[in-house]
């Protein structure tokens, strides 16, 4: 044998050699499966192989190691594999009922079909069997968000930090609390918290952290400060128009910003930077600090949100002229044109609250005199189908080829925007285009709580379920809007 060796080049080949064997035992499965949970650090492909190679071993010999039962539950917990977690958690419980992980991993199956009070049962359980527990009660804290209780969550949270102090988790999940009341100053400094587990989904914060402090405020006199973009592609469009303010301060101080950023929405950005401040697309430059792009609202003051809701981006002009023609190739003579976004990437955590089911958001696409266009990549399935039963929508996606200058290009030839709480409603509203937001229960910060508009976006109306899950009296609302503006 040498290093050459397939079997040896990979320390799981020999596991799975013997694995592939008929006289494969339960401690053979068991072996194979911790080990891949040891080196998973995420992956899900690889976190799905394992919980397979559990399982088996559970079929084999149910009795073949102590913490069986308990790491395929976990496992099946962490992949939101929930009917998996309720079966292995039903023999956990039925084994020890005061089992408090076991109790915690069935509340989150119960609240993910939307069962709240099976689920807070289950967690004010694991809280008797683990008084204290400052993860329990972080997971009570978010049932209770959920469901709209937000003073009885900020109440929880401020408890686990009585608890756990350094628990940056909570005290994001607090600032986002605050935030959405508009407790700007203290949410904006809490929501820092972030900057203590950021690492481990920005490449580019890594890199930076390596060469320069992360910026808290300090003078930028002959100094060079680089903004990295941060989170997801909504926080990127809400969060650059702030690079304004931040302009003014480096120029005044007699310093120098540049904004690193090489994603989707490059172009789109270009066009909108302050004098002064340049993009890189790689790491070209050592800088002085670094500051991610959510970190903004807090190191240049911004607490009053009125002030800032007027569009800030703007389509490529050569583009937009180039899709005013592919839209109205498709439109029927003196219908309005209404972009439709109802579901998202399936790997957000929150996408199966915000997104609507194909079939409730097709009762608001037979509106007489509406010509509807689907923004979102990837659905000419579902618009196949419905166009198969006569709705008016049209997929020109396929003919998305750069990036989101495309989606903006399309949006400004739009009367006007429905769509989930989704990047292209940050877009809508950063370009000025009229978007009506449909908004689960309890949404992200950036929509505030029961208001009908929002100060970040002029354009922008809210449309929010009044209970849990309930978006039949969000499409009646969107469907007289959308009457009205046929009429």
């Amino acid at each position: 044998m040498n290093d050459n060796d397939p079997i040896t080049a990979d320390p799981l080949a020999p596991l799975r050699a013997r694995t592939a064997l008929p006289d494969a035992v339960a401690t053979d499965w068991f072996a194979l499966g911790n080990a891949l949970l040891q080196g998973a650090n995420g992956d899900k492909a690889r976190l799905r192989e394992a919980l397979d190679a559990l399982v088996r071993a559970y079929r084999l010999d149910a009795n073949c190691n102590a913490r069986l039962l308990h790491d395929i539950a976990q496992t099946a917990f962490i992949l939101r594999d929930w009917a998996l977690v309720e079966s292995s958690t039903e023999l956990l419980l039925a084994r020890d009922a005061n089992d408090a992980n076991a109790l915690v991993w069935r509340a989150a199956a119960a609240q993910d079909r939307d069962d709240f009070a099976e689920a807070q049962r289950l967690l004010h359980e694991a809280a008797r069997a683990a008084p204290g527990n400052h993860v329990v009660l972080h997971k009570l804290a978010l049932c209770s968000k959920e469901q709209g209780r937000v003073g009885e969550a900020e109440a929880l949270l401020r408890r686990v930090l009585e608890l756990a102090p350094n628990n940056a988790h909570a005290l994001f999940d607090l600032s986002e609390l605050e935030v959405r009341s508009g407790r700007y100053a203290q949410g904006w400094l809490d929501y820092e918290a972030r900057i203590a587990f950021a690492h481990d989904s920005n490449a580019a914060r890594a890199a930076l952290s390596a060469l320069s402090p992360n910026w808290r405020g300090e003078s930028l006199a002959g100094k060079t400060l680089i903004v990295y973009g941060e989170q997801g592609n909504g926080d990127c469009l809400w969060s650059v128009r702030f690079l304004s303010l931040l302009a003014e301060r480096a120029q005044h101080e007699g310093g120098r910003v540049i904004f690193g950023y090489a994603g989707p929405m490059q172009h789109l950005f270009e066009r909108m930077l302050p004098d002064g401040v340049t993009i890189e697309t790689s790491l070209d430059t050592k800088p002085d600090y670094h500051c991610g792009l959510m970190s903004l609202p807090l190191r240049v003051g911004i607490n009053d949100p009125s002030v800032w809701g007027r569009p800030y981006l703007s389509a490529d002009p050569t583009l937009a002229a180039a899709w005013r023609d592919r839209v109205e190739a498709v439109t029927v003579a003196g219908n309005k044109k209404v972009g439709l976004v109802w579901n998202g990437n399936p790997d957000h955590i929150r996408d199966r609250r915000r997104s609507i089911p194909a079939g409730e958001i097709a009762q608001i696409l037979d509106v007489p005199g509406v010509s509807f266009f689907a923004i979102s990549p990837g659905r000419e399935q579902t618009v196949g189908q419905w166009r198969g039963q006569g709705m008016d929508i049209a997929d020109l996606t396929p003919q998305f080829t750069g990036g989101f200058d495309d989606v903006a290009a399309l949006l400004v030839n739009l009367d006007a925007l429905v769509t989930i709480d989704s990047g292209p409603a940050h877009l809508a509203g950063a370009l000025g285009v009229p978007t009506w937001l449909m908004l689960d229960h309890v949404s992200a910060w950036f929509w505030g709580d029961e208001t009908e508009r929002t100060p970040w976006y002029q354009t922008v109306e809210l449309f929010r379920q009044p209970s849990v899950g309930a978006w039949p009296p969000v499409l009646e609302r969107v469907r007289a809007r959308l009457e009205a503006l046929a009429a």
